[in-house]
């Protein structure tokens, strides 16, 4: 029977079969082709490289610090120090029963990193630690910033008219002043002297020097029975009594708020704001119509002394000066040199155009200085503007202990240490780059947990760029668009807060079901930033504020009861203002810090209360991330947004363990960064990640011993923002941002021609022709705005201001 195949017979010679030439591994590229050629000329290589053809090693094992691991009672802990082994030989590991294929991650292996592996040792010692978790059951400490009892003091007896005092307590529920109102409103009523106010967050400073200046116009048409006074009725055209600067916008609107409200008792006072980013047409508009108080930016009240000429100072009796630390912070030292040196070049007016005597106002132009913090920049500032001033502060009582706990800014060997509200709870939280991101959710989800626990949150983050991505990362499933009509067939306006509200994912619970997720930032036009923050304030749902530190200066939002700055702040009287947006005006309050293990853990030290009778109540009191995520992730997250390979494990009963669904909500964050389409939010967690990084770096100088980029591990740091690899471009410098709301305003003249905008990024509205004087104070401008771009680079990236 023949055979089907074909059988061939190679002769084979007495010479064995020559082997290929051997591979060489490790060392230097240029090592092992110098030890390649070496072998190929017949040579022994003399370098120690393996060779492929060795036996294969066992897998590296995880890099180690000097100082022993934290030992985890998770099941798959062993199964995870042998991980790389398993990828070397082409089986990916399981991660703690998660299902992971090579969809999971399109553009790898599809391998995570473990996040509970090759983390540093916190330096804490947290087995000394009381981590109580009833500690809401503890006797609340006494307010050290709530109003003084009506026995103790009450507004008619500082000097306030019966008028202003009944509004107080019928309309505005103000029985009694504060510490600091009681010290500050008989000075200011009764004298004429400069002033440098200084108290606590939230103990009522805008109150504080609103009061006097209402009373004293008012003055002028009551004596002090109320009575009205022949012919000397005041109205807005009567000139302008006060201007008051503030460093931001959003201050600049609360002040006006409030002076609104104080203003409802004698309306014929009028009040206005003048601001960046609105109309300086229309503001010129109520300056002609005449004001009697103005608030304003320096920026924009520069510009307005410069190129508008209804604006008359001639009147003006008071100029303040609120949070002057940060006036100073955001380079308006030469606009507010300016302005206080044409108020006092101009010729103070004893009676007005009408010829109204001015007598019952103060006969010297009045400057108040505000700030919670003495800092350097202050003291330049006082010595700029104030002229004898008188130290105004909040007194101390041993025997009242609703005035103590005052909040200071001492100079101490050189460095400035600051005190708390004392009825202001406060944690640091010491949690591993990578374990940052599901660390923070969980701390959120723990703090919507209870119905009524938490109702709004404030979350700072160093920069606008990570703002933009946290939101979009924590947000839940988009709503549908609006139609591009309405019912008319007209094209529908979106709301101003239609890009900047939506509801939060990860966070709700059975209590609160629906939690609203808020951001703000900078970068956003004035309208959406002013329409956002009103939202915020006046939500009646639980909501949590995602902002920079546009957000971090004299706000005061009702109902904040939990300040988490998940970015530490660029020096520690930020971080003073950050906390000081809860337990405001008595109530209580919660504030958390997050802080990388290792030697940021140090930077404790600085914000610990330096006197001793206070170290109870303001003491910082360390969380470790384990009790986080045990409270936070007990019962499993239930709101995702979209649904993922790791959604489908935990649904299936997968991960049961706290550590089980940390690691199956990275993954998951992960897969959503990389599924298919869904690209803009990958490109944002890159721009994110290389902004904070470059925004790590601007710590002031005095601190960046704890904030050291060296001891910044990058590739751990990106899983903070769900990337599996840090990307490149940190060290490429500043990009400008895109897509933002702001566009390059011009105006056209009658004559047809087209000019740059003024000092404040507007022209003169009356659209006449520059003179030789405005054109170089045109150039002044530029020149100042090339200064600060050096000074300040990072302005437009970080949005601090």
């Amino acid at each position: 029977m023949a055979d089907d195949g074909m059988l061939i017979n190679f002769e084979v010679g007495d010479a064995t079969a020559k082997a290929p030439p051997p591979k060489f591994k490790g060392g230097k590229w240029r090592d092992r082709v110098r030890a390649n050629k070496t072998l190929r000329n017949g040579n022994k290589p003399p370098l120690p490289l393996s060779r492929c053809d060795e036996p294969e090693r066992p897998a590296k094992r995880p890099r180690l610090d000097s100082s022993p691991r934290i030992q985890h009672n998770n099941p798959h802990h062993e199964a995870s120090r042998f991980g790389s082994m398993a990828v070397r030989h082409g089986k990916p590991p399981s991660l703690g029963g998660m299902n992971i294929n090579s969809n999971a991650n399109p553009r790898g292996s599809g391998v995570t990193s473990r996040l509970f592996t090759a983390n540093p040792e916190a330096k804490t010692d947290f087995a000394n630690v009381a981590l109580a978790e009833g500690g809401d059951d503890e006797e609340p400490t006494k307010p050290s910033n709530a109003p003084l009892s009506e026995e103790a003091a009450n507004f008619h007896a500082l000097g306030l008219s019966k008028r202003i005092a009944l509004h107080l307590s019928s309309k505005l529920e103000m029985k009694a002043p504060t510490a600091i109102q009681k010290s500050t409103i008989p000075q200011l009523v009764k004298e004429d002297a400069d002033a440098f106010l200084q108290a606590e967050t939230g103990s009522g400073k805008t109150l504080a020097y609103l009061l006097p200046i209402v009373q004293r116009i008012m003055t002028l048409s009551f004596n002090e029975e109320g009575m009205a006074r022949e012919g000397r009725k005041i109205h807005r055209d009567s000139g302008l009594f006060a201007v008051i600067l503030a460093p931001t916008r959003e201050l600049c609107k609360q002040i006006a708020t409030v002076l609104d409200k104080l203003l409802r008792c004698c309306p014929w006072i009028v009040s206005t704001t003048v601001i960046g980013g609105e109309s300086k047409k229309s503001e010129k508009a109520r300056i002609r119509k005449g004001v009697n108080i103005l608030i304003a930016t320096p920026g924009r009240l520069a510009d307005h002394l410069d190129h508008t000429k209804v604006l008359d100072v001639g009147t003006v009796r008071w100029l303040v000066l609120d949070e002057g630390d940060r006036l100073m912070e955001m380079g308006f030292e030469d606009e507010l040199r300016s302005i206080v040196g044409k108020m006092r070049r101009h010729r103070l007016a004893s009676r007005n155009k009408e010829g109204l005597e001015l007598d019952k106002l103060p006969q010297r132009r009045v400057i108040v200085l505000c700030s919670a913090t003495m800092q350097m920049n202050v003291q330049k500032l006082g010595e700029i503007s104030l002229e004898e001033a008188v130290h105004l502060t909040a007194p101390r009582s041993s025997s009242n202990n609703a005035q103590q706990g005052e909040e200071q800014a001492k100079i101490e060997d050189g460095k400035a240490v600051f005190s708390a509200p004392a009825q202001l709870k406060q944690t640091y939280v010491v949690a591993p780059a990578k374990l940052r991101l599901v660390t923070l959710i969980s701390f959120l989800k723990d703090a919507f947990a209870r119905k009524g626990s938490v109702m709004k949150a404030i979350i700072f983050i160093s920069c606008a760029d990570s703002v933009d991505f946290h939101f979009d990362l924590l947000k839940g499933q988009p709503q549908a668009s609006p139609p591009n009509e309405d019912d008319q067939g007209k094209p529908s306006k979106l709301s101003p807060t239609a890009m900047t509200t939506a509801s939060a994912a990860y966070l709700t619970s059975p209590a609160n079901p629906s939690v609203a997720l808020i951001k703000l930032h900078g970068s956003l036009a004035q309208p959406v930033r002013t329409a956002t923050l009103h939202a915020f304030a006046h939500s009646k749902y639980p909501a949590v504020l995602i902002t920079t530190d546009i957000a971090s200066r004299g706000l005061d939002v009702p109902a904040v009861d939990l300040v988490i700055e998940y970015d530490p702040a660029f020096a520690v009287p930020d971080h003073v203002h950050r906390i000081g947006r809860t337990a405001r005006a008595g109530r209580p309050g919660k504030a958390a810090l997050f802080l990388l293990p290792g030697t940021e853990e140090g930077y404790v030290s600085l914000l610990e209360p330096s006197d001793s009778s206070n170290a109870t109540s303001n003491s910082i009191t360390p969380l470790y991330y384990e009790t986080v995520l045990k409270n936070g992730l007990a019962t499993p997250v239930t709101s995702y947004p979209i649904t993922t390979t790791a959604v489908e494990d935990e649904a299936e009963g997968r991960g049961q363990s706290w550590t089980q669904r940390a690691e199956s909500l990275q993954l998951h964050l992960e897969q959503r960064l990389l599924a298919e389409g869904n690209n803009p939010l990958l490109d944002a967690a890159r721009q994110a990640f290389r902004s904070h990084i470059r925004a790590y770096a601007t710590h002031v100088k005095a601190e960046r011993e704890f904030f050291d980029m060296t001891q910044l591990h990058l590739g751990h740091m990106a899983k903070a923002f769900g990337l599996r690899e840090a990307p490149g471009g940190v060290g490429g410098g500043v990009t400008r941002r895109t897509g933002v709301h702001h566009k390059p305003s011009s105006s056209v003249a009658s004559g047809g021609k087209k000019r740059k905008n003024g000092a404040s990024g507007g022209m003169d509205a009356s659209g006449d022709d520059r003179n030789p004087t405005a054109a170089a104070a045109d150039d002044a401008a530029r020149r100042m705005r090339e200064k600060m771009k050096a000074v300040m680079n990072v302005a437009s990236e970080f949005n601090i201001g």
